[in-house]
């Protein structure tokens, strides 16, 4: 029915439009809205609608014109239109109907009245349609007629309509009649609930009158009150009280009521904050009704304090005016409850502070009882009204009495001495004046004639008003405090004016800062006291922290308890002195240490005394050095430290060979003078932490303290026995002496001092027996090492005395011609027909200068050997001997060398001295001046171990060397490392830079020959070549005279190569035929090694390499080449995804150029030709550039 309805909705105001619209479409009918009459009538002429709903007064057109207009228009006439009204006028339904209208609805409207009357419109809309007979009626409304032409059906609307609504009205009229009864009732409740309160007195009372009052309310039959705990709000809330009519609630069924009803969950969720029907209580489930009651929460102070439920009768809900009317009994109910508990804590609270009271009256009176101080009250009259006993014990047991009894006190002000009267009293000042005393010390006598001193205090007290009501008086007995005090002061007095300077830290703090220092601390250290309070003293040490008698006090100061020191301290100036320390502990009434005093005493004066008397008893008085008494003790230190370490240490004894001879031929005064002077020289050569100490005579002991390498021990021991064989001026002439010196080791060869010192002095004497200026070790717990290196010193000078040194000659070869250029002197030594290294020995002879005899006996062998050689051949030789730099350093070098040649009539041009690159860090005038003069004898120079030092080349082109020797160490590895053949190949080109030939030693493999070649080595020797050889095979050497056979793919330089490596055999048969036909020779290798081993054995112009290679990458290959072998063009074959990887390469000219792969043939072979053309292109340029030099 109402989904083929569409009706349009009429009305100015947009809620009441909405509203009615929403109505209409939940029951399905489809609606339109207009504003206005006017916008109505545009609607309707596009399309009619059902049925009409319009508001009467609207703007531009209102309901009546609308209904006008559509009844006078035959295609709108027939619609039904309902006009809402709010019946204020009846002409208004009479203007209605002579417009037109179909029915009235008043606002506001009833939903069901308006939904009827619609259904009622859309049954009899057909009937209406064909219904159109008109009558006129005649309406007298007011004295006024109205003439009205409707239709039957419209006029019968009208009385239906108007019937309804009068029934409507009348029953508003009862309803309206029955609610104001029942206010009437309510207020009369509310009255008489409030008055029942009033006058109880407690809280049951007030409980108990609300419920009987609550059954009086209209329609209530019963009611109980739930409370919460007072003092736990959080505890369950208990049944307080319950009434009903008719009918009772067991206590079961009230308790479950507030444990588990609605009602208390809302209250506990704080969901209830007004009267409200609550539904389903368990208390009401077996009464008859719907289980409802009304729950009206009691709230006091902002929290509810219980919860009243009331039953109405049939257990039905209750409207909201009896709810409000309910939440008005609940208000008053809970101001009666808080008024009555108030009540009721008022008097618990009075009780209390009663009793309180009483309990503080009980204990002031014990307080004053037990107070170690006289206490005694007075009222305005000075009249005594309380005391304790310590006032009665303080005037010797008399009971204290008033102002009345004042006159009978003795007493004196005790700073003037003056009798006090009996006004005076501080008590007496303040009850008649008011006026407040504090601690007045006074001297009295009691009533048992004792003397004593007490500190006496007196206080009004006012009312309100500010009256004085009486005086409090109190005093202490201080005659002991006095005594003490006395004391104090007498004891500080005594501190301020002490000689040592007294401070005192506070322990409880964990720095222990300064808290108090008397004036003598500010005189002996320079600081002042306000400097030094809060500060730690340890200020006082400065940096010198690590004084061993620090300790003790450190300990004492932890363990709480005294100690003392003797320590070294320094004033604000920086200067020294020495403080004898004592600290002693203060502890406090907790038994606790709370200080420490400190007292320093200055003995600066008496430590330098005593040190003084220590030195002349320790030390020798002539050289100042530490005597037997000082050694003594150094030993035991030593041999202390050694053992906590387990550490060793060294002890010398030295004797002065010719003494004697000096102390009797020039007198004792030079004897002095040359003992002194050792002790200096002695002093001058160890370090700080050794002794050198004087036994008498002419004996010294020198303590090498900790622990060093044997060989630097002897090496000290040499050190010290060279300087004093230095000479020196005693009383104008020069004198030189010799010492001799044994030592011995801890703990190998003694573990105290008496046993080292005899067996050094025994070693001291061997040295003596054997020959004087001599260092011997105690045998024969003596190192190994030690007894070697002696031993070998021995056999060094026996050696050259019995001629066992030989020399071996390594031939040389020049690397253009393969002929022999000259030979290598190599000493050996022939040790028992044991050959032995000069590694061996040599250093050894350096260190000792046995040296410079072995190198002028070697030089001497080989003119020798030389003169023989010239008998039998007669082209000219070279040898280069090696001479160490301390030999060169020998001021005769050019004499004897020139000596031998003349004597053995050896040409100067035949000798090569070899001299190492130290030579250049010596003396460089001096040793340019000499080559220069062996020069210009003949002599040629060869710097040997180029490259192991550290020479500067601009030292090098100032000395006349004729050759410079690459050292074996860049010979070894010069095929596989980049950095070694660069070196090689700039020493090479130094050297000719120079103007200097180049010669390689240590060349082992023809590989390494045939590199120093194409580097442009002008020479070479090694086991490749021969090994060091004696002179009778050198005479075969000498006899064959054959050049030695270089590989012909050296000597030949037409022969071109292409080394090709690639780990593929298929691809070195595939470039094989490619390249078959060219004019070039093609080495092949599968990996780096390979490859580098071809490129020392060819000169290869041209490597075409693989970027894969099995042991590293071929851009790493060739950055190998590069760098050993520059003058060789470089090709890499990659596959065109692998280009951008090696452009970096390219860029940073490791390769030349890149042959993508799949190659073609042709393109292979040009590229290579190219390169072949590149490479004779640089050959090209090379010999341009040698020519242009040597032009130049």
């Amino acid at each position: 029915m109402y989904a083929d309805a569409e009706i349009l909705v009429v009305e100015d105001s947009h809620t009441q439009a909405t509203e009615l619209q929403y109505m209409l479409e939940a029951v399905g009918c489809k609606v339109r809205v207009a504003s206005n009459g006017r916008e109505a009538l545009e609607m309707v002429a596009v399309r009619k609608p059902t049925i009409v709903i319009s508001d009467i007064v609207m703007p531009e057109m209102d309901g009546y014109e609308l209904c006008r207009q559509l009844k006078s228009s035959a295609l709108t006439q027939g619609i039904p239109i309902i006009l809402v009204t709010a019946l204020a006028d009846a002409r208004d339904v009479v203007h209605g109907l002579a417009s037109g209208a179909d029915n009235f609805i008043v606002k506001p409207f009833d939903e069901k009245y308006l939904m009827s009357r619609i259904r009622y419109f859309l049954v009899n809309l057909e009937l209406r349609t064909h219904e159109r007979v008109q009558m006129g009626v005649e309406v007298v409304l007011e004295g006024e007629r109205h003439f009205i032409t409707a239709s039957r059906q419209q006029i019968l609307d009208l009385l239906i309509s108007t019937y309804e609504q009068g029934v409507r009205l009348n029953n508003e009229l009862q309803a309206k009649h029955d609610e104001l009864a029942r206010t009437n009732s309510l207020l009369n409740c509310l009255f008489h609930f409030t008055s029942g309160l009033t006058d109880a007195k407690s809280e049951r009372n007030v409980i108990d009158a609300a419920l009987r009052r609550i059954l009086e309310f209209p329609d209530a039959i019963g009611a109980w009150l739930l409370l919460a705990d007072a003092n736990d709000p959080h505890e369950p809330a208990h049944v307080a009280g319950a009434c009903a009519r008719g009918q009772n609630y067991s206590k079961h069924e009230l308790n479950n009521c507030a444990r588990n009803c609605p009602c208390r969950h809302a209250w506990i969720s704080d969901k209830l904050s007004r009267p409200s029907n609550i539904s389903d209580c368990p208390a009401l489930v077996d009464k008859p009704g719907d289980s409802i009651h009304a729950s009206i929460p009691l709230q006091l102070g902002g929290e509810i304090i219980g919860m009243l439920n009331v039953v109405q009768r049939d257990a039905q809900p209750w409207s909201e005016e009896s709810l409000s009317a309910l939440a008005s009994i609940g208000r008053q109910l809970a101001m009666a409850l808080g008024r009555v508990r108030l009540f009721e804590s008022m008097e618990q609270l009075v009780e209390q502070r009663t009793e309180a009271l009483t309990k503080s009256e009980e204990l002031l009176r014990k307080v004053l009882d037990s107070l170690p101080v006289g206490v005694f009250v007075t009222d305005q009259q000075g009249r005594l009204i309380m005391s304790n006993p310590e006032s009665s014990l303080i005037w010797g047991g008399a009971h204290p009495s008033g102002a009345e009894g004042y006159g009978h006190y003795r007493g004196w002000w005790a700073e003037t001495g003056e009798r006090i009267t009996e006004s005076d009293w501080s008590m007496m000042r303040a009850v008649q004046h008011g006026r407040v005393s504090r601690n007045e010390v006074v001297d009295i006598e009691t009533f048992k004639g004792e003397r004593k001193t007490i500190l006496n205090s007196a206080v009004p007290f006012l009312d309100a008003s500010r009256v004085i009501q009486g005086a409090i008086v109190v005093i202490q007995d201080i005659t002991e405090q006095r005594r003490r005090d006395l004391e104090i002061r007498i004891r500080t007095r005594a501190v301020e004016a002490s000689v040592n300077a007294v401070i005192i830290t506070d322990a409880e703090h964990p720095d222990q800062p300064i808290v108090y220092a008397n004036p003598a601390f500010e005189r002996i250290t320079g600081y002042s006291v306000e400097e030094v309070l809060g500060r730690n003293c340890r200020f006082l040490q400065g940096q010198d922290r690590d004084q061993a008698e620090l300790d003790s006090i450190r300990r004492a100061l932890v363990a709480k308890e005294e100690g003392a020191a003797l320590l070294r301290n320094f004033r604000k100036d920086g200067s020294e002195f020495w403080n004898d320390l004592r600290v002693a502990p203060v502890v406090n009434d907790r038994g606790k240490v709370s200080h420490f005093v400190g007292i320093l005493h200055d003995v600066t004066e008496s430590k330098r005394y005593q040190e003084e008397l220590e030195h002349q008893a320790n030390h020798d008085s002539l050289t100042g050095l530490p005597n037997r008494n000082l050694l003594n003790d150094r030993i035991g230190q030593a041999i202390a430290f050694a053992n906590r370490g387990g550490g060793q240490f060294t002890l010398a004894f030295m004797d002065v060979d010719q003494f004697k001879v000096v102390n009797d031929s020039l007198g004792h005064s030079a004897g002095d003078q040359l003992l002194i002077e050792i002790a200096a020289r002695l002093r001058a050569s160890v370090r700080d932490i050794d002794t050198v100490a004087r036994l008498g005579g002419d004996e010294f002991i020198i303590l090498v303290a900790d622990a060093v390498q044997l060989s630097e021990q002897v090496a000290l021991l040499e050190h010290i026995k060279d300087t004093i064989a230095s000479p020196m001026m005693l009383d104008g002439q020069e004198v030189a002496v010799s010492c001799s010196i044994g030592f011995c080791c801890f703990p190998s060869d003694g573990r105290d001092a008496g046993t080292l010192l005899r067996n050094a002095d025994t070693a001291m004497y061997q040295a003596k027996h054997q020959g004087r200026n001599r260092i011997c070790a105690f045998m024969p717990e003596m190192n190994e090492q030690v007894q070697a290196r002696l031993a070998m010193e021995q056999q060094t000078r026996h050696a050259l005395q019995n001629q066992e040194f030989i020399v071996f000659y390594q031939p040389q070869l020049d690397l253009q011609s393969g002929r022999l250029c000259g030979f290598e002197a190599l000493v050996r030594w022939n040790r028992g027909g044991t050959i032995v290294s000069p590694g061996e020995f040599i250093p050894l002879a350096e260190e000792t200068g046995w040296i410079v005899d072995i190198d002028f006996y070697v030089f001497e062998m080989v003119c020798k050997q030389l003169a023989i050689w010239r008998e039998s051949f007669s082209q000219d030789l070279s040898v280069a001997v090696n001479f160490s730099a301390i030999s060169f350093a020998d001021e005769n070098f050019i004499e004897r060398i020139l000596s031998v040649l003349k004597n053995q009539n050896i040409p100067s041009r035949w000798i090569k001295i070899e001299l190492t690159e130290t030579i250049l860090t010596s003396d460089a005038d001096v040793v340019q001046r000499k080559m220069q003069h062996l020069c210009e004898q003949g002599v040629r120079f060869s710097i040997d171990d180029f490259g192991t030092g550290y020479s500067s080349l601009g030292y090098l082109k100032r000395f006349p060397f004729s050759q410079l020797k690459i050292d074996r160490s860049f010979i070894t590895d010069i095929l596989t490392e980049p950095d070694s053949a660069s070196l090689a190949r700039s020493m090479i080109s130094i050297g000719h830079n120079l103007g200097i030939k180049v010669i390689a030693e240590g060349v082992e493999q023809s590989e390494q020959m045939s590199f120093l070649r194409a580097a442009g080595c002008d020479e070479m020797q090694g086991y490749f070549y021969s090994p060091p050889l004696p002179p009778l095979a050198c005479m075969q050497f000498l006899q064959s005279g054959a050049p030695l056979s270089l590989p012909s793919n050296i000597l030949d330089g037409t022969e071109r190569y292409l080394l090709v490596v690639d780990g593929s055999p298929e691809s070195h048969e595939a470039q094989r035929r490619a390249l078959r036909l060219e004019s070039y020779k093609i080495l092949t290798a599968s990996d780096g090694a390979d490859a580098l081993q071809l490129m020392a054995s060819y000169p290869v112009d041209v490597v075409l390499t693989d970027l894969s290679l099995a042991d590293m990458s071929g851009v790493e290959f060739l950055r190998k080449i590069r760098s050993i072998y520059p003058d060789a063009i470089r090709l890499a074959l990659s596959d065109a995804s692998r280009v951008g990887s090696i452009l970096k390469a390219v860029n940073e000219g490791v390769i030349y150029r890149f042959i993508t792969t799949p190659w073609e043939p042709e393109d292979l072979r040009n590229q290579l030709r190219e390169a072949f053309q590149q490479r004779e292109l640089h050959r090209e340029n090379r010999r341009l550039r040698a020519q242009f030099d040597m032009a130049r």
